[in-house]
């Protein structure tokens, strides 16, 4: 075995190591996750295996530095975009971000050896080195960037372009440059890495503000429900002090004529009687869907606009006051959620119009809202309805970040003519 073709061996097999482990940070795996987690593993070992394998014992370096877009990165890109709960240049993206992370980290292992050219393996130790503090940078980006997965939904392709221009320029230099001038070529490259560095750093500005206007937008659409919400709870709460006002006033026409009904022994009338009063007085209750205040609130507003349009609501709602998430982002939820129910009901004749919303809280919390619907019902890659109309679906977005922030597991369906939404947290 040839120590050359060793050290480049474990030079492959420990960039390979990181970057992997960039990538399943990065990689948010299809249901269940564990499964698709361990055969995306399975796949890639095997792949970078044979690699080594090959360098060690087919004098496979010459080709490896050529081919090697080939033989590992395609594969990474192929098989990532099927274990994948993402589809399309979403997940590109991730692999190309781990790809300039690894010339970054191959830039300082290059600068190393050619300032100290006597030192074998010091490439190893300073790649090695660099990896594990861009790792550290890159988890504490993770949940950033994960939100910008679900709320972006175009120019991915030309945020690919930088990061693999990076990547092919770094390639092309480290193969046919490097080695007729190692240090003002491995400069280069680094200078080729920060500058690909710049462009992520306006892309991270890029992402900051799609955040900050989707979170204003998020947090008007929250102050307009609760607002509505509210308003309609006052009414509902005026409604019944007014009804209650008009049966305390008469109520002393009511006693009297219990009096002249139980002077005259008639029980079922003195039944039928106080059974009518009964309804009366639950009638003027408001409604109470659940213990939590807020919650409430929305169910009696977007439960009042489903009635008065002729929609059928059944509710099964068992939610205490204390909820494992705010109740402030729980009721944006419920409120996209009935407000896409009611829309699509709309559609419907009268007699088919209904809305079934379930909510339980042991042994986790986990809801579910169901609709008849007419038509066809199209998902994406990510398993989102496809909306009917430009501007539509920000409700559906909105919830699938609400689950990814608070990893909660949720699922779009169509069954027997029921639109179906189910989350667990």
């Amino acid at each position: 075995m040839d120590y050359n073709n060793a050290l480049n061996a474990l030079m492959v097999l420990v960039t390979q190591a990181v970057l992997g482990s960039y990538v399943m940070l990065l990689t948010e795996f299809r249901e269940p996750q564990r499964v698709w987690r361990g055969r995306w593993i399975a796949v890639i070992v095997l792949t970078v295996a044979i690699n080594v394998a090959l360098i060690l014992f087919a004098n496979f370096w010459q080709l490896y530095t050529r081919l090697g877009v080939l033989t590992v990165t395609v594969p990474y890109i192929l098989f990532t975009l099927w274990c994948s709960r993402y589809r399309g240049l979403r997940v590109v993206f991730n692999i190309c971000t781990c790809l300039w992370l690894g010339c970054i980290g191959n830039a300082a292992g290059m600068i190393a050896q050619a300032l100290l050219p006597e030192s074998p393996g010091i490439d190893i130790v300073v790649r090695l080195i660099a990896y594990l503090a861009l790792y550290v940078v890159l988890r504490s980006l993770k949940n950033y960037y994960q939100r910008m997965l679900l709320l972006l939904d175009r120019g991915w392709g030309i945020l690919c372009l930088i990061s693999i221009f990076t990547f092919l320029t770094v390639l092309y230099m480290a193969n046919n440059l490097l080695v007729q001038n190692p240090l003002i070529v491995s400069f280069a490259i680094l200078g080729v890495t920060l500058v690909c560095t710049c462009a992520y750093g306006l892309i991270y500005l890029f992402f900051g503000r799609v955040l900050r206007e989707y979170e204003l937008r998020n947090i008007q659409q929250m102050m307009d429900v609760q607002i509505g919400a509210i308003e309609r709870q006052l009414a509902a709460t005026s409604a019944a002090e007014e009804a209650i006002r008009i049966q305390r006033h008469d109520l002393r026409h009511q006693w009297t004529l219990l009096s002249v009904l139980i002077g005259q022994g008639d029980k079922e009338a003195i039944k039928d009687f106080i059974g009518a009063v009964q309804k009366q007085l639950d009638e003027a209750a408001p409604a109470r869907w659940c213990k939590n205040a807020m919650l409430n609130a929305v169910f009696t507003c977007y439960f009042a606009q489903a009635k008065q349009q002729g929609i059928t609501v059944e509710a099964k709602l068992a939610i205490g006051e204390q909820l494992p998430v705010p109740a402030a982002e729980l009721s944006m939820v419920f409120a996209n959620a009935l407000e896409n129910a009611i829309t699509s009901c709309l559609a419907l004749p009268l007699e088919q119009r209904k809305i079934i919303c379930k909510c339980i809280e042991q042994p986790c919390l986990m809801l579910q809202v169901e609709n008849p619907y007419q038509g066809e019902v199209y998902f994406d890659s990510e398993g989102l309805p496809i909306a009917a109309s430009p501007g539509h679906g920000i409700g559906t977005r909105s919830i699938a970040a609400f689950c990814q922030k608070h990893h909660a597991v949720w699922n779009y369906q169509v069954q027997d003519g029921w639109f179906k939404l189910r989350i667990s947290l």
